[in-house]
């Protein structure tokens, strides 16, 4: 079944490539190019027409530039998409024309709230299922957040297809920039790695602890790297753990770098250690395994799964037990050697081209159940167009609460300019901002 697959990625940026979504889209879409018959077409953001650059050579690709008042419809018809995937967890732009599947990559807000501000849960739980509802199928990566998603948003089990993540081979790395690199960013011989935006949820903080448990108990006189996104919401409180545990310099953060630039470090790690708290799945853990580093990581969600061997994890919020793995792995060898041989094994099953049959399957069950609900009267089509306009009208319902919370944030300032400028100025502000 040669079909057309629309790719909605205008979520993605050329120029900002953070986050486990973006290589998840990135890798999915090059993977579907190379190792099937399908036309993939990716709509891309306006100022970004040039994603998938290495793609660009692919008669079965093609790579639209859309812009915000781009008429969706006119490009499914124009062409010949099939059916659309979103990898990503809600909608911006729908269509009742051909059959529409999100990827749903977690719902961690229901395990750990405190992570999240009340409205980002609102948003979630809004949008997230509405998404969910609408779509014609829905892919997960693993099947504890298939679980989730039943038990949370009671989406049909049946709609929901597992669709698991896959590795490519490793990239070939020019090992003779390295000690540039490392001069670069003034990296020591002897490091500990991890590679992540700095969310509350990875878990800095417990390594850090970790590591200072390390040096005193241990006496291991080791440094840690660190790679990704500084947030601007919790990095000062990862930096106020790094000056109280006195850890200055020992602690590098060298922020989002270019990607043959991580991996370089990465490969020359001493150790990868994944601490974090959750996790849908974890795209440095597998790069460490691709490229036989030895790595340790937590007890949580997918990550054991994908190691294969409970040697190498550890609970992620025991700082004690984290310093005792990760000493355990600096001085033995043998365990050292053992950690990479499994790792070898391991990824062998994660070969895009055993996974990616399991998509075109979900495109295909997708397509022949949006077409037989057209056809029999016996479905309730208006619950389909039901769903479709509880979507849009949630997401217009959001838009206008931010039009009103900023009209109101708007006339606290001016109330309270009125404090320092004369009424004079404050009166013409306020009568400018009722129209």
């Amino acid at each position: 079944m040669n079909i057309t697959v629309g790719f909605d990625v205008t979520f993605m940026n050329a120029r900002d490539k953070v986050g486990g979504i973006f290589q998840y889209a990135e890798r999915l879409i090059s993977m579907l190019v190379s190792h099937t018959g399908m036309n993939i077409v990716a709509m891309v953001p306006a100022q970004d027409g040039n994603i998938f650059e290495s793609l660009k050579g692919y008669p079965n690709f093609k790579e639209i530039p859309i812009g915000i008042s781009a008429l969706f419809s006119e490009i499914v018809e124009r062409e010949n998409i099939e059916v659309i995937h979103r990898p990503l967890q809600y909608y911006r732009r729908c269509t009742l024309s051909v059959p529409m599947i999100i990827t749903l990559h977690d719902i961690q807000h229901f395990h750990y709230p405190e992570f999240f501000t009340d409205e980002k849960i609102k948003f979630r739980n809004i949008f997230y299922k509405r998404s969910a509802e609408f779509s014609e199928r829905v892919i997960v990566s693993f099947n504890h957040v298939k679980e989730d998603l039943i038990k949370f948003y009671g989406i049909p089990f049946n709609k929901i297809d597992i669709c698991g993540v896959g590795m490519e081979e490793p990239k070939s790395l020019n090992p003779s920039i390295l000690q540039g690199i490392k001069n670069k960013y003034e990296i020591p011989e002897s490091y500990l790695f991890y590679a992540a935006n700095t969310w509350r949820h990875k878990n800095h903080i417990n390594l850090i602890k970790a590591l200072r448990i390390v040096h005193d108990k241990y006496q291991q006189k080791i440094s840690l790297v660190c790679t990704g996104q500084k947030t601007q919401d919790f990095f000062p409180e990862i930096e106020k753990e790094i000056n109280k545990l006195a850890l200055n310099g020992v602690v590098k953060f060298l922020g989002y770098i270019p990607e043959e630039e991580m991996l370089l470090i990465m490969s020359n790690a001493t150790l990868v250690v994944i601490p974090t708290l959750y996790e849908a799945g974890s795209y440095p853990l597998l790069e460490a395994m691709t490229y036989s580093v030895p790595v340790i990581c937590s007890s949580v969600t997918s990550l054991p799964e994908h190691i294969g061997d409970r040697r190498f994890i550890f609970d992620p919020h025991n700082a004690d037990g984290i310093a005792e793995k990760i000493n355990l792995m600096l001085i033995d060898e043998k365990l050292r050697q053992e950690n990479t041989e499994n790792s070898k094994r391991q990824i062998e099953d994660l070969n895009w081209g055993k996974k990616v049959g399991a998509f075109v399957e979900s495109y295909e069950k997708a397509i022949d159940g949006f077409n037989r609900k057209k056809r029999e009267n016996s479905f309730p089509f208006s619950e389909f167009v039901c769903n479709y306009e509880f979507l849009l009208n949630s997401y217009y319902e959001n838009i206008l609460n931010k039009k009103d919370e900023k009209i109101q944030r708007k006339g606290e300032i001016i109330k309270s300019m009125q404090k320092s400028l004369s009424y004079r100025i404050t009166t013409s502000l306020s009568r400018l901002f009722k129209k």
